[in-house]
């Protein structure tokens, strides 16, 4: 009798960059079966579990260097003897800024000069995620500028709030939530276009286990974290001026908890994506995607890589586009356009097959077999 043949191999998914795998993340002792959602919980532990595991292994000096960079910059900036001794509101403009002592103005230069060495770190440790890393710390600066309109005539708000003097600070976080979701978007859709076309295979099962090991349901929960830390720590900190007289100092120390909680719930969202789609992804939405590519026309241009038969070694015509897809010319008779793997033929609608045949040994074998392997996850 012969044996069971396991529907699919782990080896069929070499993951060779990686120490390990998501796939063997199991927990020690896993939310159990009688407490509601715990199918999803345990799925988000072994994420951020995974997760954890990965940054302890990669994050290097610079990281921890960063963002203690980071953890002093909000300090300095959020702490100042005026938070105790009230300040002058009546002082404004240039002569405010004059008001400022020395030690008080030499506390804010270095917040700001910190806070520069943060963007300008970041914008290097992140090399794919770089446009975004700025973007999120814009928002983040837009989201406490709502704040602070939506105090100016409500030292209490959300208490006693009237739609009437929120328009300001509602504009601000609408736009800064539209930024916030694309983002989102761009990174959700520049993993699935990474798993079709780096990990294309025409068995279902291993599709949906390549799926799995790229799920991003953890890091959109810690993103949303994030998003609830900023909210949480600009209110704070405007809540905190506009009710000084009150003397409540919790808000302060809320203000700064949640700030300095927010910086590494920050790198995590830009590294995890990097380390996911590797440092040559374009992390944008497909329909940037697809308005890009109708801008530049029919002729898409083709990166220069060498396609090789696994077999004997004879060149191959296949090519990579310039957004990563992989391309063949047309099988059709007569027809020379250039199909998309796995896609129809644009001009004679034939489909083409994500299996090849090479023209000198004859050998079939996959369209990704023919690239040198320079997998990122």
């Amino acid at each position: 009798m012969s044996e069971g043949i396991s529907p699919v191999e782990s080896t069929e998914r070499e993951h060779m960059s990686l120490p390990f795998r998501m796939g063997d993340v199991t927990l020690n002792r896993p939310v159990p079966d009688s407490v509601p959602g715990a199918d999803v919980m345990n799925k988000l532990l072994i994420e951020w579990m995974f997760q954890f595991k990965l940054l302890t292994a990669e994050w290097n000096k610079s990281h921890y260097t960063t963002l203690v960079f980071g953890f002093i910059a909000f300090i300095l900036g959020s702490v100042s003897t005026e938070l105790f001794d009230g300040g002058d509101a009546t002082v404004t403009g240039v002569n405010g800024v004059l008001a400022i002592n020395g030690f008080q103005f030499f506390q804010i230069l270095i917040s700001v000069l910190f806070w520069t060495w943060f963007a300008f770190q970041a914008w290097n440790l992140f090399p794919v995620m770089r446009v975004h890393a700025i973007s999120l710390l814009a928002m983040w600066n837009g989201l406490v500028f709502a704040q602070v309109f939506f105090h100016s005539n409500n030292g209490s708000f959300p208490i006693g709030a009237q739609l009437s003097n929120m328009m300001e600070g509602t504009l601000i976080v609408l736009v800064v939530l539209f930024f916030v979701f694309f983002f989102w978007k761009a990174v959700i859709e520049t993993r699935d276009l990474h798993v079709e076309i780096h990990h294309l295979h025409e068995d279902v099962r291993v599709m949906e286990a390549e799926m799995a090991e790229h799920s991003l349901a953890g890091w959109t929960a810690l993103f949303a974290s994030w998003i609830a830390l900023v909210l949480i720590s600009s209110w704070a900190g405007v809540h905190h001026i506009a009710t000084l007289g009150d003397s409540q100092t919790m808000f302060l120390v809320l203000h700064l908890i949640t700030g300095i909680a927010s910086l590494p719930l920050l790198f995590i969202v830009l590294w995890y994506p990097q380390r996911m789609l590797g440092d040559d992804a374009n992390v944008r939405t497909k329909a940037a995607l697809d308005a890009s590519l109708e801008l530049e026309g029919p002729s898409t241009h083709a990166m220069q890589t060498d396609s090789k038969c696994p077999e004997c070694g004879s060149k191959s015509p296949l090519h990579r586009l310039d957004n990563g897809s992989v391309a063949h010319p047309c099988l059709s008779s007569g027809c020379t356009a250039q199909v998309v793997i796995g896609e129809s033929c644009p001009s004679c609608k034939k489909k083409m097959s994500s299996r090849l045949q090479c023209s000198s040994c004859g050998v079939n074998a996959p369209a990704l077999d023919y690239f040198p392997d320079q997998e990122a996850w």
